[in-house]
């Protein structure tokens, strides 16, 4: 019997070990090929693509067309998983890799029905661009078909991957229309239920449309002033309801920019650092793309799944990019035909609701038909109050996407950049463009609900055809700026316009205008020349600033105090640093007792909401609550108090014993009570939580992170940030910089697979062009 159990056991090792090199063999069959020569039915002639030691690509041909087909190749090759997910996400199409639990999203998404709206959307190419994007999907099939094996999370979910089409590059493109814009009008909505289960006064007085820290590119006319605190006697009796804070980082953005007049060169010089979610690989592809008769050559970050360059400099013009969060969607209140629930109203009398099936296909289970209503305004939605609901999106546009910001590669100047911003089907944003004979301006790349008069704010009736808009303001009618008398400009999410150019953009979710106004003053205080560095140092910038005055109001509290349990409290916080450094206990004391004040103080004033309704959202509803939060904590009004009390000493006290009962309690130690252990990096591939061991292989090392999540420029939560930075002065690329997390590779085996990632984590200034060529793959065409 021992025999046997020796002999099974030999047998079994040697089956285990022969399934885990077949499956190493196919894990490692799926790795690009780096060098040698491919031949390829979709070049016209020959075709270079290089890599340096981090795998950042340029790639060399003698047409754009064959630019796109390369870069598409080398996009499926990196990122073919990476792209699948967003094309998937966008289409409604989840299930079909990932089953029921994906099915919810996929019923939310698939009211938009974006893959239709792609095919539509192609159809208005030029015959150029039809080419250039047939090009690049032929690139990608290719790309991926070249692989000895197909990529390894295809393995992991015992799938095919299925080829790209056409309409798959404009679902990528929707991706981003998702995760920059509101999908179902959920800002819109939220200031709905607040207004509606509000009274007026108090509800004006939590939502307001200005603060003291905003700073517009375009001053308002008369100056912020805040307004009286309503009487108490608005509160509402409700049970008060404690909120919790969002406290991941907005989906958003920085950008900067300088004239040539501030510059040693004499050129323009802009800064970036777009604000997303990060994961293992980046969302970012960077890449260089020239032609052999030098007539382009420009380099930046790509977006695997399209063949544009994002954000970049052509040698004459360099733009970034951050997100608007101008109003770009409505919320339509439907009347329903009270004899036919099918029809509702519209100008033009009852009209048929249009019905559309749609098949989800989902893995492991039956197929799904989700039947899809819309109007002659965009699809129905169910916002759960037993009222019927239209939203109308600048995304359903019939060129809300098209692949117009591929005019930025032949652009030579900011007025010819200027020129071409209300083509761009992209989801809006401020575009911050310079070029090398030193002009700077902002503008907005997307389009722009071009609205007749009337508060959009408001949920409304189009029924009689008065509020309806249909299409897009043209380029002329776009709001800019250029060349302004201090020679910088910077944007940060916040408002950026006033009067006019405020009511044409309208107002949304504007995130508080604090960072902006820190990069602001910071571009002040630099003087000429600016260099390269200069700009890059403000992206990693983690001044307190805004926090300072709640620290001194933290000291007074604890200086107040007869309580001896917060002594060596008090001591750290008069003691901080001033900075969201990692090491900071101070701050993060101060932070987290902000946080305690704001989820009872705010949650008791819109209770009356909550009861209304249990998905009412403040934070959902403004970033600028800051406002009437400070002067609830300042002015201390009689009656506003959870429970009617004014004792507010008592109640700072109860908020900070709240905010470090873990240390007070014993549970943790002062000292590793920091912004850091607060901050730990969270970067990961999207399987790697779900799959056992496979963390180990694709996520980024977890880190104790410098920086915040809001309210000063670096920017640095534990899944969102800087997803990339850059800095550079067109016509010289050389001196510029560029950071990535993460790397360029989605194959853990890669050698360069999280490269680079460690110098974005540190803030190392690392360069914008790629460097000395390591692999070299050369295209020739065949037949």
């Amino acid at each position: 019997m021992k025999k046997w159990f020796l002999r099974i056991a030999l047998i079994l090792g040697a089956l285990s070990g022969i399934a885990f090199v077949v499956i190493w063999g196919g894990f490692r069959a799926s790795l690009p090929q780096l060098e040698g020569t491919v031949s390829v039915t979709g070049i016209n002639e020959t075709v270079l693509l290089e890599r340096d030691s981090d795998g950042n690509a340029t790639i060399t041909a003698s047409s754009r067309n064959d630019l796109a087909y390369v870069s598409g190749f080398l996009h499926a090759q990196e990122r073919f998983f990476q792209m699948d997910l967003s094309r998937r996400m966008a289409a409604g199409e989840l299930s079909e890799l990932f089953g029921t639990l994906a099915l919810n999203a996929d019923r939310e998404n698939r009211i938009h029905r974006f893959r239709s709206r792609a095919v539509q959307a192609i159809t208005m190419l030029s015959n150029t661009e039809k080419d250039l994007l047939n090009r690049y999907v032929q690139g990608v099939n290719d790309g991926l078909a070249s692989l000895g094996s197909k990529p390894f999370e295809y393995w992991l979910l015992n799938t095919e991957p299925t080829p790209w089409k056409g309409e798959d590059t404009f679902l990528a493109v929707y991706a981003m229309f998702f995760t920059l814009q509101h999908s179902r009008g959920e800002f819109e909505w939220q200031n709905h239920l607040l207004r509606s289960s509000l009274p007026t006064e108090l509800a004006d007085f939590l939502l307001p449309s200005k603060t003291m820290w905003d700073a517009p590119l375009e001053p308002d006319e008369e100056p912020y002033r805040a307004p009286d605190i309503p009487s108490a006697s608005l509160l509402s009796n409700s049970t008060p309801i404690a909120l919790s804070r969002n406290d991941a980082p907005m989906l958003g953005s920085n950008n900067w920019a300088v004239t040539g007049e501030l510059t040693e060169t004499g050129a323009g010089m802009v800064s970036n650092d777009m604000h997303l979610s990060i994961r293992a690989p980046s969302i970012w592809y960077k890449l260089r793309m020239k032609l052999n008769d030098g007539s382009l050559d420009i380099t930046g970050v790509s977006l695997p799944g399209a063949p544009a360059i994002v954000v970049g400099s052509n040698g004459a013009v360099a733009w970034g990019f951050t997100n608007t969060n101008i109003d770009t969607s409505d919320i339509i209140e439907l009347r329903i035909n009270p004899e036919n629930e099918n029809q509702y109203l519209t100008a033009d009398g009852y009209k048929d609701f249009v019905t559309y099936n749609e098949i989800i296909s989902i893995a492991g289970a039956v197929d799904e038909v989700y039947s899809v209503k819309e109007t002659i305004w965009g699809p129905v939605m169910d916002m759960g109050d037993g009222k019927s609901y239209a939203y109308r999106w600048i995304a359903h546009v019939p060129d809300g996407v098209n692949l117009s910001l591929l005019k930025m590669e032949q652009v030579k100047s900011v007025d010819a950049a200027l020129s071409i911003a209300g083509e761009m089907g992209i989801p809006a944003q401020n575009a911050m463009i310079v070029d090398k004979i030193g002009n700077a301006a902002w503008t907005i790349f997307g389009k722009i609900p071009a609205r007749p008069d009337g508060d959009y704010g408001k949920i409304m009736d189009w029924s009689d055809g008065q509020a309806a808009w249909t299409n897009g303001y043209e380029t002329k009618e776009y709001p800019r700026i250029i060349n302004p008398q201090s020679n910088r400009l910077w944007t940060a999410n916040a408002r950026v316009v006033s009067g006019d150019a405020l009511n044409k953009v309208g107002t949304g979710r504007y995130d508080l205008g604090a960072r902006a106004k820190q990069i602001r003053d910071r571009l002040e205080a630099l003087e000429s020349p600016v260099k390269e560095t200069d700009l890059y140092r403000i992206m990693l910038d983690s001044e307190a600033i805004f926090l300072a005055r709640w620290q001194q109001q933290l000291s007074d509290v604890l200086r107040r105090t007869q309580d001896d349990a917060f002594r060596p409290f008090l001591e750290r916080i008069e003691n901080w640093s001033g900075f969201a450094d990692k090491e900071s206990v101070g701050y993060r004391l101060v932070k987290e007792y902000r946080d305690r004040v704001f989820e009872t103080l705010m949650g008791n004033a819109v209770s009356a909401c909550m009861a209304f309704d249990e998905n009412c959202d403040y934070e959902g509803a403004t970033k600028q609550w800051e406002a009437p939060l400070w002067q609830l904590v300042t002015e201390r009004p009689a009656g506003w108090l959870p429970g009617g009390g004014d004792d507010w000493q008592f109640f700072f006290e109860q908020k900070a014993f709240e905010a470090w009962k873990p240390v007070l309690l014993g549970e943790i130690d002062l000292d590793d009570f920091t912004q850091g252990k607060n901050n730990i990096s969270e970067i990961g591939h999207p399987l790697s939580s779900a799959v056992p061991l496979l963390s180990h292989l694709t996520d980024m090392p977890r880190v104790e992170q410098s920086g915040d999540t809001e309210n000063l420029p670096y920017i640095a939560g534990r899944r969102r940030g800087q997803s990339e930075r850059i800095v550079v002065s067109p016509g010289h690329e050389e001196s510029g910089i560029m950071n990535l997390p993460a790397g360029q590779s989605g194959h853990p085996l890669s050698p360069y697979y999280g490269a680079g990632h460690e110098d974005w984590q540190e803030g190392n200034m690392t360069p914008f062009l790629p460097q000395q060529t390591k692999w070299m793959l050369e295209f020739q065409p065949s037949g």
